[in-house]
C-alpha cells in the first residue's frame, strides 16, 4: 500500500514518482479520472476498508481499484496482478466485476444516452460544415472474440473467424462520442442481422426516434429524418447513407470521398478503444454475455 501511494499518489509531502504522462500509459486514463472514480467507489460496501474476523484490516480500496484497472487496462488474467497488490485472484477478479458495474451505474445514464433536444441539430450543424447535411454520425459493427464462451452456446456465437465471440455495434460523432451502443448479438450473425435487432433500428422503424424537428436541405428537398453514415453492406434505407455502389459521375465520386471521410469517424474509435484499453483487443474473460456487455459499457464510459 506505501508502494502505490509513494509511485502515484505521493506520500509525505513528495511528489508521486510517476508523473502525470506515466500515470495515463499504465492506467489509460488521466490521475483526475481515476481519482474520481476513487472518490466515488470508496465507500461502497465491498471497497470500504473494513476488519476481518482476526482482527486486522482488509485489503485497501486503493489497492482493490489499482487491481481491476490493471485487468481491464491491460486486459490480463486476475491472477497477474497478484504480484504488484497482494491480493488474491478472487478478490482482484471480484473488484474487477464490481467496479465495472459500478462504473455503469454511476456515470451510464450521463455518457451512454441519445442525444437530447438540442444536441441533435448542433450534430447536424456541424457535419453540414463538413460536407454531409442532415448527418447524425457514423454506424458500424466489430466482433469481440468471447474466450470463455460456454460450448452449449458456440454454435449460435461462432463468428466468420471460426472462434466464439459477440458484435458490437456503435453509433459515435467526431468527437468521438458513443451514444448508442449495442452489445450482445452473436458471432454468427453479420451487420444487417445485428441492425435489425438493435434498438437504434427498432426506434427508428417504430417512429420514436430521432425527434422530427431538425429539418435540413439536400438536393434542394427538405427532410425531416437525420441518416447515419455506413458502409456498403448495409440496405438502402431511408436513414442510412451508403456510399454509391458504381460512381461514374463527378458528383458521385465526390459523394463518395465525403461519406468515407466522415464515416471513418466509427473506425477511428475502434482503434482509440483498441489502443487504449487492451482489454477489447483481446479476448473477453467472463462467462456470461451480461457481463461481457458490462466491460464494454465500463471502458466506453472510463474514456
Amino acid at each position: 500500500m506505501h508502494n502505490l501511494l509513494r509511485d502515484y499518489c505521493g506520500v509525505g509531502g513528495p511528489s508521486p514518482i510517476f508523473d502525470e504522462r506515466d500515470f495515463e500509459t499504465r492506467f489509460r486514463v488521466p490521475r483526475a479520472a481515476f481519482r474520481r472514480v476513487y472518490q466515488a467507489v470508496k465507500d461502497e460496501p465491498f471497497f470500504q476498508q473494513r476488519i476481518n474476523a482476526t482482527g486486522k484490516l482488509r485489503a485497501h480500496p486503493l489497492k482493490k481499484q489499482v487491481a481491476a484497472f490493471r485487468v481491464i487496462t491491460y486486459g490480463e488474467a486476475a491472477y497477474r496482478a497478484v504480484d504488484n497488490v497482494r491480493l488474491s485472484r478472487t478478490v482482484i477478479a471480484m473488484s474487477t466485476k464490481l467496479l465495472m458495474e459500478f462504473i455503469v451505474r454511476r456515470w451510464g445514464p450521463t455518457s451512454l444516452r441519445r442525444p437530447n433536444q438540442n444536441e441533435p441539430l448542433t450534430i447536424m450543424e456541424r457535419n453540414q460544415e463538413r460536407g454531409m447535411p442532415g448527418c447524425m454520425g457514423s454506424l458500424d459493427c466489430c466482433h469481440w472474440e468471447w474466450h470463455k464462451g460456454p460450448t452449449g452456446m458456440a454454435g449460435a456465437y461462432h463468428s466468420r473467424k471460426g472462434k466464439r465471440g459477440i458484435v458490437v455495434e456503435a453509433v459515435c460523432n467526431e468527437d468521438l462520442w458513443v451514444w448508442t451502443l449495442f452489445v450482445a448479438a452473436p458471432g454468427s450473425l453479420n451487420d444487417i442481422n445485428v441492425m435489425q435487432q438493435s434498438p437504434l433500428y427498432l426506434d427508428v422503424t417504430g417512429g420514436r426516434w430521432p425527434p422530427r424537428g431538425t429539418p435540413f436541405t439536400m438536393n434542394e428537398r427538405t427532410h425531416t429524418l437525420p441518416n447515419y453514415l455506413v458502409d456498403g453492406i448495409y440496405p438502402r434505407y431511408a436513414f442510412l447513407m451508403s456510399p454509391h455502389p458504381k460512381p461514374c459521375t463527378e458528383e458521385q465520386k465526390t459523394l463518395n470521398r465525403l461519406q468515407e471521410a466522415i464515416r471513418k469517424d466509427v473506425e477511428r474509435l475502434v482503434g482509440v478503444f483498441m489502443k487504449r484499453f487492451h482489454v477489447s483487443p483481446n479476448a473477453g474473460r467472463n462467462h456470461s454475455v451480461s457481463q461481457l456487455v458490462t466491460t464494454y459499457e465500463a471502458i466506453l464510459q472510463s474514456a
